[in-house]
């Protein structure tokens, strides 16, 4: 049943699972460091094969200590609100109001905030300002009534511009965007919004976004919150806004860092083969992520697969040194972390089998699950549907699989959410137009999780 993945390369190694048992951990040192951060490299085997050419992964995971409230980052946050005449319906005016009045009271007085509402105009509601007088902020969001069309480009632009006149590297800087429907005045192709979010998070600006209900466009949604590193949700009741509106603010009010970068350089006899679930620059002998922010209590993880030559373990085991450099939004000072990988060689065949990381394992079979998922998706949208759900129906049976052979599998939260994505896409509610339209949705949603397998601790 699982021919199809296994041809191309999306399973896991059975063999070596098979050969299961609890070996070593970690094949890495984790950095010391002072700064706020902690960052763990670890290869998906304790013992690699001696004397022969092979491929890794590497998983790089940064965690990012929590911060006490009174220490935070100030704030410099763009709410920009879609108020077309679609608005209007299920009380999504209404409940977009409320959730930007909750959202004025997470600030303080040394925060900064603007509100920028859209239909075929675009209007500054409230110009970047301190939140020193949250009552008379939250009396202008209080005005906010659905009319006209969607311009979310200007809107977008409107709200840059505000956080522009405070943009600092000592602040959060943020956009938030909300609406519910498609971009159909001034530039509407997703192409055109991620090119707009990676402008914008060169500036160190990051875009979240919001989709409501059913009728917005999920890829320009989440293309332009990925490309401008931050998160999309997918809200179907509108009643739902106020979570989700905490939860962003949750986020944002906890980035320890910003602009991160990091750097991994191989070492001879090592080549980069490729990233996954995130784009990365990989030259020669380097690979370069753009993270975007780092948030207290939450584990980025990055995952590279490495091709090892048959020399690589003729050296003392180096397979790649790690630099991480972010702005601390503190002090607005720019740090950097470094670190090693090492990797122990065997000429026993059976302990390398045995010295599979779960921990690696469990990430690779999530952002595996991902890419399949994603080629389901174009296959739908081109019509093919029973190739689609075949795909999706595999790829469920393959993280099941994973599931009930990776030790702790069963219970971690991003293989359950790559279970739900996978078995919600091929279900019979999914086959109509307006169930594919939420089950697509949904799919962006998870792709939209910059890590694919970041999890909260």
């Amino acid at each position: 049943m699982l021919s199809s993945l296994r041809a191309k390369g999306y399973l896991l190694p059975y063999a070596a699972l098979a050969a299961w048992c609890c070996g070593g951990l970690v094949t890495s040192a984790a950095a010391t460091s002072p700064l706020p951060i902690e960052v763990r490299a670890e290869l998906d085997r304790n013992a690699l094969m001696a004397g022969e050419s092979q491929k890794t992964y590497l998983r790089i995971a940064i965690a990012g200590a929590r911060k006490p409230e009174a220490r935070r980052a100030p704030m410099n946050v763009a709410l920009v609100i879609d108020r077309s005449g679609s608005m209007s319906a299920d009380a999504r005016m209404e409940n977009a109001r409320r959730a930007a009045q909750m959202a004025v009271d997470r600030l303080g007085r040394n925060d900064i905030l603007s509100v920028v509402s859209y239909d075929d105009r675009v209007e500054v509601d409230v110009p970047a300002t301190k939140v020193t007088d949250p009552r008379h902020i939250k009396e202008r969001i209080a005005r906010l009534t659905p009319r006209g069309s969607t311009a979310i480009h200007a809107g977008l632009l409107a709200g840059a511009n505000e956080i522009r006149k405070f943009k600092s590297p000592d602040r959060v800087n943020r956009i938030i965007l909300l609406s519910d429907g498609l971009a159909n005045v001034g530039p509407s192709r997703p192409a055109d919004f991620v090119s707009l979010g990676r402008e914008l998070a060169s500036e160190g600006i990051t875009v979240s976004t919001i989709g409501l209900g059913n009728g917005y466009n999920e890829d320009l949604m989440a293309g332009l919150a990925r490309s401008a590193d931050g998160s999309h949700a997918y809200v179907q009741e509108s009643a739902d806004l106020a979570g989700f509106m905490t939860r962003e603010f949750n986020d944002a009010l906890g980035v320890i860092g910003q602009q991160v970068e990091v750097i991994i350089t191989v070492r001879p006899g090592v080549r980069p083969m490729r990233s996954l679930g995130r784009d990365a620059d990989i030259r020669g002998e380097r690979i370069v992520y753009k993270v975007g922010t780092l948030i207290g209590g939450v584990e980025q993880v990055l995952l590279a697969e490495l091709e090892l030559a048959a020399q690589a373990s003729q050296d003392d085991g180096a397979i790649a040194s790690i630099e991480i450099a972010y702005i601390d939004p503190a002090d607005g000072k720019r740090l950097t972390v470094s670190t090693t990988t090492r990797g122990r060689f065997t000429g026993d065949r059976e302990t390398s089998d045995k010295s599979i990381n779960p921990e690696v394992m469990r990430d690779v079979a999530t952002l595996i699950s991902r890419e399949a998922r994603q080629e389901a998706v174009r296959l739908r949208d081109a019509g093919r549907a029973a190739e689609a759900n075949r795909i999706f129906e595999q790829n469920a049976a393959f993280v099941r699989e994973q599931q009930s052979r990776l030790p702790g599998g069963a219970t971690y939260a991003p293989l359950g959410d790559e279970l739900k994505a996978n078995e919600s896409a091929a279900s019979p509610a999914a086959q109509s137009g307006e169930g594919w339209s939420k089950a697509r949705k949904q799919q962006r949603e998870f792709d939209g999780i910059r890590s694919g397998a970041s999890t909260n601790f």
